[in-house]
Formats: C-alpha cells, structure tokens, sequence
C-alpha cells in the first residue's frame, strides 16, 4: 500500500519525553529614551526533540523504516504526546456531547478569527480550554498549530474564544468553518538531518529523533 505524505508517527505510546518549543526570532532595540521596540525576523516555527521509551530491536527496526520513509525531504505529522488529550479532560474529552447535540469527536469548528484569537464553535456547552492545551487546523495546504495561553470557557451553545500563540497567519486567512483539532493536534514536520539515532544493540535501547515545522 502506498504511504501517504505527511506520514503520521507510529500509532502507540512511544515516547518518555518529547519538548515541542516555539522558536523566538524577535530582537529588541533600546532606543535612548529607554524605550524598547521589538520586530519579529520570521515566522515562528515549532521545534521538537523526541525520545521513546527503551524498546527491542523489532521496534528499533519499524522506526528506522519509518525514518528512512522520510528521506529527500518528505513529511510527517507530529503532535506533542503529554498534550494529547485537553488538560481539563484527558481521554474523557470524547465522552462528551455537543451543545448543539451529538457526540464530541474532540474537533471543533473554526469561526472568527484574529491575530491572537480564534473563536471555535461546536464545543460541549461550558467546555474547559486551559492555558498549555494545542489546536491546530488546515492552513495554506499543511496545518497550523497553537497554544492556549489563558484559561477559556465556552459559552451555554458551545462557542468560546481562544487567545493562543503564536499569532494566527492571516495571508492567506484560515478557511472558513475548518475543522479544529483538540484532540492529537499536529503539524506538519521535517526530521533534522543527523539527529535520528536507533541504534542496534543486544539490549533495549531508546529510538531518539528532532524535527521541526514546515510551513510550505
């Protein structure tokens, strides 16, 4: 069967550790007043070190297929494994309803949407979104990926305002109603070259890799 790009990461709970960081490429300049201006250079980007749990050679050799699968520059999907599931709920966030009725698939839709702000419709009435927790959705043919950064609630019919970073890319703007994922949210990486180590070994040994953003 042909693999699909971006290739998703293995399906299981590999991983003892995983950092995902937002790189800063702000700079700051002291002016003689003592103001200071700051200026973004780029777009910030997600970067991610991963590490697994110490596993047999079998899955040292499954992961080193998958590795090699992402060769010449081809995709995958990442999400952070400790923000898996909203802080608010962990894996019972699927048993929840929607306010408008139905079963909470742990995705919503996209309403308006501001630089620092998206407002999401179709949640369980008075749902939970705490500082830490990730969305993401379609954006410009790969997916954008954001962090809560203040406590939200939803209102009685679902709908609540997220105020996350980095900022929503506006050029081009996020399609109307996208589905957004709060549950598994990803994006869209490439492996550094050079960091992927599985290394072979009698005795279990931890498959370690870093990646980072890709945003065309």
């Amino acid at each position: 069967m042909a693999i699909i790009y971006p290739r998703a990461m293995p399906a299981g709970h590999w991983f003892q550790s995983a950092e995902f960081k937002l790189a800063d490429l702000s700079v700051a300049n002291t002016l003689q007043s003592g103001a200071v201006q700051t200026m973004d250079l780029g777009d910030p980007l997600w970067s991610a070190t991963f590490r697994t749990h110490v596993v047999e050679a079998e899955d040292r050799q499954m992961w080193q297929a998958w590795a090699l699968s992402l060769r010449r520059g081809r995709k995958f999907l990442a999400f952070d494994p400790e923000k898996e599931f909203p802080a608010a709920y962990g894996s019972a966030v699927l048993n929840l309803t929607r306010a408008i009725g139905g079963a909470f698939d742990g995705s919503a839709t996209l309403g308006a949407v501001t630089a620092t702000t998206v407002q999401l419709l179709g949640l369980p009435a008075l749902y939970q979104a705490k500082a830490g927790d990730m969305l993401s959705f379609p954006w410009n043919g790969v997916r954008a990926l954001h962090q809560v950064v203040e406590d939200a609630a939803a209102n009685s019919s679902g709908i609540a305002t997220i105020a996350m970073e980095p900022p929503v890319r506006l050029n081009p703007a996020p399609a109307a109603s996208a589905t957004v994922d709060l549950v598994k949210p990803a994006c869209v990486m490439l492996l550094k070259p050079g960091t992927f180590s599985a290394p072979a070994s009698y005795d279990p040994q931890p498959v370690s890799f870093e990646a980072v953003q890709a945003i065309v």
